[in-house]
């Protein structure tokens, strides 16, 4: 009888790795597995089913040492974070499906994205770097980035930074706050084009890539290096040019297009701070308030009588 109880349990140890904390220790996350226990965690992971979200040592140390050193401090805001990384029962990852939600222990929710381009799964914007280690209590999942939990909406996160007053502002104005919030609103065009109805990850945004936007002309905001500003010389510009100098480029079709072509430069908004994630989505913080477009640039060109030389 001892015998089968002996071979029993090392049949098991070696079919699921041993429990949770053992798991989290022969996988390395030597971190996570002290600050586990720092916050009296580790008897409460072995008492049921759970799921965890393990960030890697490498995770916590793109933490701010003061960030660090404060959660340390406070055993109460540390064990919330830690429950913010744990869901109840075994999710394996092909129950992941994009922008799935699932209640952590600390009570608040965290979504799954699945981009298919990259083939990366996020969880809150953390990539998922190691799938299904399987625990004989549960499921371990690695993370590249520890999760904080979001501290309000995102109307709340736009208010709570300086440099986006005046967005807040146009927000209300617009009564498109509510909207933000889960409600419905009124939108205005420009506001609406600068809202994309599902959220996108830094780790998901890929050059080239089109996100479709909330505006009433179904307009898409491009990513990455392909759209143009042309810089358009007028009729005026363009006769100036001594007529030696303007007959060049036109016998010259290579020529022509070179100097057409250094009118041209790549430009677009700048995302300055990315994943300012919020309870209901997140932010990109850009540079530039993007402007709807009304047409083409060739439409641009000739619905303007200064620019029908060029």
């Amino acid at each position: 009888m001892m015998i089968t109880f002996v071979a029993l349990t090392v049949f098991v140890q070696s079919v699921f790795g041993g429990n949770l904390v053992e798991v989290l220790q022969n996988d390395g996350e030597t971190t996570l597995i002290s600050l586990v226990k720092q916050a009296g965690l580790a008897d409460a992971l072995l008492s049921g089913e759970y799921t965890i979200f393990a960030p890697t040592n490498a995770a916590f140390s793109k933490l701010p040492q003061s960030v660090l050193d404060g959660l340390q401090r406070d055993t109460n805001a540390l064990a919330n974070i830690l429950k913010y990384h744990v869901v109840k029962g075994s999710i394996h990852k092909a129950d992941a499906s994009n922008e799935l939600q699932l209640e952590t222990l600390a009570g608040t929710k965290i979504r799954f994205n699945i981009y298919n381009h990259n083939h990366v799964v996020t969880v809150e914007g953390s990539k998922i770097t190691h799938f299904d280690l399987t625990a004989s209590n549960g499921m371990v999942h690695v993370i590249d980035t520890v999760m904080m939990p979001p501290s309000g909406s995102i109307v709340d996160l736009v208010a709570g930074n300086s440099d986006l007053s005046t967005l807040l502002s146009q927000v209300q104005s617009a009564g498109l706050a509510g909207a933000l919030q889960g409600m419905n609103a009124n939108f205005v065009e420009i506001l609406e084009y600068h809202v994309v109805p599902h959220t996108e990850y830094s780790a998901g945004l890929y050059n080239r890539e089109q996100l479709a936007t909330l505006d009433s002309h179904h307009d898409v905001i491009r990513l990455g290096v392909s759209d143009y500003t042309i810089f358009a010389p007028t009729n005026a510009a363009f006769s100036e040019l001594p007529e030696s100098v303007l007959d060049r480029p036109q016998s010259n079709t290579t020529l022509l297009v070179n100097i057409l072509k250094y009118h041209m430069v790549k430009e677009g908004s700048k995302i300055i701070n990315f994943d300012l994630t919020a309870s209901n989505g997140l932010v990109h913080v850009i540079d530039t308030v993007m402007m709807p477009p009304t047409g083409s640039i060739v439409d641009s060109v000739t619905s303007n009588s200064n620019m029908n030389t060029l």
